[in-house]
């Protein structure tokens, strides 16, 4: 049975702090295990008296508690901080790609995928250069996570792509938060040392029916996307809408230029 304990709780994954906090209680609970079973069985071979016996078992009580709280805690946190690198991106703190679609394969779950890619970001980092264009995805990602955060799962796909995992949302309503999204890019300029960056962002949606599988719900959203881009760019295009006419966007980003 303690072997087994010792199993589980090496294999352990810690996914929350709820979690780190039951790993430091039951690791420590098995270490004052051990240490007073292995009292027990001292002070009975060489039994001198109760109070003896009682005074090391509470000791040895207090001190394994002492040394392992302090001890698990620090393993704990190390083991959480690996799991949530190994889900996050680097740059930006949102989730990675793996992360984001984790659970997406039941074709039974309805959803929306939204696929954001900044408009012409090859141009900022031809420009001025990829520390620029880093700040330019580090503040787009704050965005990101401030607007639409609270609908579902925010992420970054790689290079300048986003995206937005949700449940089923009405549909007006959540195409008002996505053009709330889109309208305060473009009007965000990223300061980035002397220079000053205004870029704007094409986006495609699709909402996923039952028994569809995740393949073709992402098929559907990158197709939208590009669609975006060839009527003119900054625009949502939602999969199945009829195809518009070109518009002329707010922006045609990106707007580049130095701070006076």
């Amino acid at each position: 049975m303690v072997l087994s304990w010792l199993r589980r709780l090496a294999s352990s994954q810690i996914r929350s702090d709820a979690e780190l906090t039951s790993y430091g209680v039951r690791t420590t609970a098995l270490c004052v295990t051990a240490a007073l079973a292995f009292d027990i069985v001292n002070q009975l071979v060489f039994f001198e008296s109760w109070s003896i016996a009682l005074r090391s078992w509470a000791m040895t009580i207090v001190i394994v508690v002492i040394i392992a709280t302090p001890v698990t805690r620090t393993i704990g946190k190390a083991n959480l901080a690996l799991f949530r690198a190994s889900r996050t991106d680097p740059l930006t703190g949102l989730l990675n790609r793996r992360a984001l679609f984790e659970g997406s394969a039941d074709p039974d779950a309805l959803m929306v995928l939204m696929i954001a890619d900044v408009d012409r970001f090859k141009a900022v980092n031809d420009t001025h250069g990829h520390m620029t264009g880093d700040a330019v995805l580090f503040t787009i990602a704050g965005l990101l996570q401030r607007e639409l955060g609270a609908l579902g799962r925010v992420g970054r796909l790689g290079g300048e792509e986003f995206a937005l995992l949700c449940g089923r949302h009405d549909h007006a309503a959540l195409m008002e938060h996505l053009e709330r999204f889109r309208t305060t890019v473009a009007q965000t300029p990223v300061v980035a040392g002397a220079t000053a960056v205004s870029v704007t962002l094409s986006a495609g949606v699709a909402h996923r029916d039952s028994g569809q599988s995740f393949e073709q719900l992402y098929a559907e959203a990158d197709r939208a996307l590009y669609r975006a881009k060839a009527q003119g760019r900054n625009r949502i295009v939602v999969a199945g809408e009829a195809v518009e006419a070109p518009l002329a966007p707010l922006s045609q980003g990106p707007a580049l230029g130095a701070l006076a």
